[in-house]
């Protein structure tokens, strides 16, 4: 079970980044805050998944209850630390790579 614990903080980690800049660069910055609530529902059910983990847990030693509150607590970190990941990615992008699109002229 940790594992995909940890596979759900990676995994939702980069659906923060990829789902906020792409937000963010096709319909404005302001949809950024969208990630937000993208980030929030992640941390939520990590959460939700800490205490259902740590009531199966209850006869580990204490040392194993530490380690996985701390993988716990890494993916909330891991959660947000790729929202501001993808806010610097946008700056960068908007300061140093200029997107252009053509379209091809009508025929006739």
């Amino acid at each position: 079970m940790i594992e995909f614990v940890i596979l759900l903080g990676v995994i939702g980690g980069w659906i923060v980044v990829v789902s906020t800049l792409f937000l963010m660069l096709a319909l404005g910055q302001i949809w950024g805050l969208i990630g937000v609530f993208i980030a929030v529902g992640f941390i939520l059910v990590n959460q939700s998944l800490k205490r259902k983990y740590m009531r199966t847990i209850v006869d580990a030693t204490p040392k194993a209850k530490a380690i996985a509150a701390h993988i716990f607590e890494m993916n909330e970190l891991i959660l947000l630390s790729s929202y501001v990941v993808s806010l610097l990615l946008y700056a960068g992008i908007q300061k140093y790579v200029e997107i252009v699109i053509k379209f091809p002229h009508a025929l006739g």
